[in-house]
């Protein structure tokens, strides 16, 4: 509350100390050079994209399963949307259709999308990237302190961009808002430049320098109290996901007619939001609503879409978004609720 009080106080809600503040703070967490907050996860890819040189001639890979956000922040920089589809087992970008993608059309940069929490790399996608001389701009919206199992770092830290999102249902909430990091100071500089009208830093609102193109997608510091009053609940929250991940695992991994998306908790793949992936889903949706269970069914593939309409090949994506919901992950969750939602599940799915 004190840091409501010192905004109020101040009669200055925009971006100001406070959101300077929260900025230090998300670095230190992250182990990040630059981390610049902004209006959306959207406008945080966007911001991303554009620093890169991303333009109208560039064609980036975006997988065909993933909330349409993604796509969308391609489209705002006039390139084109390249869709490809995913892996089944991981819901996440498959590096096989990147490799056709790129050897039917030459890609620039591609968006691997950390669904759920989990890690879009593996062993291979990285090296392919580098020796392909493209770029990465990761998008973790869902993956706020979630870690790479194999490159043993947090997620959206590895490529040279990350995006994170800060919308309701994530770790950390303002209600809407973004976070670009970066460990290139030219990057950071131009990503500055970029969310705030062309100048490098706050200006006054007068005479300031606007050297190059820029837009509004300033943070406010309204919104950074929000964030900074949730810094100390982090390490339980991720401890939580953790374990409602584990509770359903060992509850639900014996079973015919679904399959839990798989994540590696053992070296902090952190779950936000578990996948059950069902083999008649509508009846899994009919069991759970008749208990008063809640949950989602998981994104329509973007290539079915009307601004993306596109009569590709994703088998992969078409299924998974046919049989996949999320189970509950409440924060509020304790293991008397988790214990019904097995239960229902266990006798009458």
């Amino acid at each position: 509350m004190e840091d409501f009080r010192e905004v109020i106080s101040s009669n200055f809600p925009n971006e100001g100390n406070l959101t300077s503040k929260l900025s230090e703070q998300l670095k230190s967490f992250l182990n990040v050079k630059h981390a610049i907050l902004t209006t959306s996860g959207t406008t945080a890819l966007f911001l991303g994209l554009k620093a890169l040189g991303v333009d109208s001639h560039c064609r980036v890979a975006v997988p065909n399963l993933t909330f349409i956000a993604t796509a969308n922040a391609v489209s705002l920089t006039g390139a084109k949307v390249v869709l490809v589809d995913v892996d089944p087992i991981t819901l996440t970008i498959s590096i096989e259709s990147l490799k056709q993608a790129h050897k039917d059309f030459p890609l620039d940069l591609i968006i691997p999308v950390h669904v759920s929490g989990r890690s879009a790399f593996n062993g291979e996608l990285v090296n392919w990237a580098l020796e392909n001389d493209i770029k990465v701009v990761e998008d973790a919206a869902e993956a706020f302190g979630s870690r790479d199992p194999v490159h043993d770092a947090l997620l959206g830290t590895i490529g040279e961009v990350g995006a994170f999102s800060f919308s309701p249902n994530k770790l950390i909430t303002s209600g809407q808002g973004g976070l670009v990091v970066t460990n290139d100071d030219e990057l950071a500089e131009k990503i500055r430049r970029l969310k705030d009208q062309g100048r490098p830093e706050r200006g006054t609102g007068g005479d300031d320098n606007h050297d190059t193109l820029g837009f509004n997608f300033k943070f406010t510091d309204l919104q950074a109290a929000l964030l900074l009053a949730q810094f100390p609940l982090i390490k339980n929250r991720l401890e939580h996901l953790k374990d409602v991940y584990k509770f359903y695992e060992s509850t639900l991994s014996d079973f015919s007619q679904f399959r839990l998306g798989y994540f590696n908790v053992g070296k902090n793949e952190i779950p936000l939001w578990p996948e059950l992936i069902c083999v008649n889903r509508a009846r899994v949706e009919e069991i759970l609503t008749q208990n008063g269970i809640g949950f989602r069914k998981i994104w329509k593939p973007i290539s079915t879409q009307n601004p993306y309409l596109s009569g590709g090949s994703f088998k992969n994506s078409i299924e998974l978004s046919r049989s996949t919901l999320w189970l509950p992950s409440s924060f509020f969750l304790n293991t008397d609720k988790l214990q019904y939602i097995v239960s229902i599940l266990q006798n009458r799915a």
